[in-house]
């Protein structure tokens, strides 16, 4: 009975698991089944799974005869861009929150946590300003430091929960050799937090990637606009051109699933790897 009741539970996770994936994965297979479609399938009712008549016109048109592929670039620089900022200004942050003990911490940390749910609508006013003085407007690297905003708290908060697990053996012996703070951050935390810096820059590059309110204000020109602020271009106030915007909007998944494919090991060896073994 035993083994009857073990079977059935296996049984049972495997489809609650089988039917997650299915919820998850719904909404991208019909973004791809609907950007395959010709126009006049897309409100056809009642819907079906699969296209009739396939057909690659959208894709075509999007990479052909609009700027979707500078917007596309100009998303791969930014989101770049904003990622090697956010890991530089966020490792030695996490460092000094998660190995050192100094006045007024909790109350750094609490600003940090502020800082995360500030709305992003209250900030463009100050920030526009800032910037149109400065001269700084339409350029790649303007847009990529506002978007620390959005993912700089988070990412300090993710890197430090990862060095904190880390275990001070190493640090300490490498102090011990004579190696300085400086050289215990770039030569022992760096490698052996790899899998949670990697991790940290995953989400840090999709919420640039994805991020629609700092591209469209401090991006006007055509030059730096981004993939997010081109999906908008194919919607107006009397015309909706969705097989455009479905094949955009599968471009944009693909660097997203690349690069989940490619560290997804890496990801995965956060939660489990360890630097020494006791």
């Amino acid at each position: 009975m035993a083994t009857k009741k073990i079977k059935l539970s296996t049984v049972l996770k495997y489809i609650l698991i089988s039917i997650f994936a299915l919820v998850m994965v719904f909404p991208f297979f019909w973004m791809i089944s609907c950007a395959l479609r010709p126009s006049n399938e897309l409100l056809t009712s009642p819907p079906r799974l699969l296209p009739d008549n396939p057909t690659l016109y959208s894709f075509i048109h999007v990479l052909t005869e609009t700027n979707i592929p500078r917007y596309f670039l100009n998303s791969v620089i930014i989101s770049l861009t904003a990622t090697v900022l956010c890991i530089v200004i966020a490792l030695p942050a996490a460092y000094s929150f998660a190995r050192h003990k100094f006045r007024s911490q909790a109350f750094l940390m609490m600003a940090i946590l502020v800082c995360n749910m500030v709305p992003q609508a209250s900030t463009l006013v100050p920030l526009y300003s800032a910037i149109n003085s400065l001269g700084l407007l339409n350029m790649h690297f303007t847009i990529s430091f506002t978007h620390l905003l959005c993912m700089l708290p988070f990412s300090i908060i993710m890197m430090r929960g990862f060095i904190k697990g880390l275990p001070r053996g190493v640090e300490e012996a490498a102090i011990i050799d004579g190696c300085g703070k400086v050289g215990v951050l770039t030569r022992i935390v760096l490698p052996v937090c790899a899998p949670g810096i990697f991790a940290t820059a995953m989400y840090a590059f999709m919420i640039s990637w994805e991020e629609f309110m700092y591209s469209l204000t401090f991006g006007t020109s055509e030059k730096v606009r981004t993939m997010s602020i081109g999906l908008q271009m194919f919607s107006s106030e009397y015309r909706v051109d969705w097989g455009s915007i479905l094949a955009s909007s599968v471009l944009m998944s693909i660097p997203i699933l690349i690069i989940f494919f490619l560290i997804q090991d890496t990801f995965i060896a956060s939660a489990t790897g360890g630097s020494i073994k006791e």
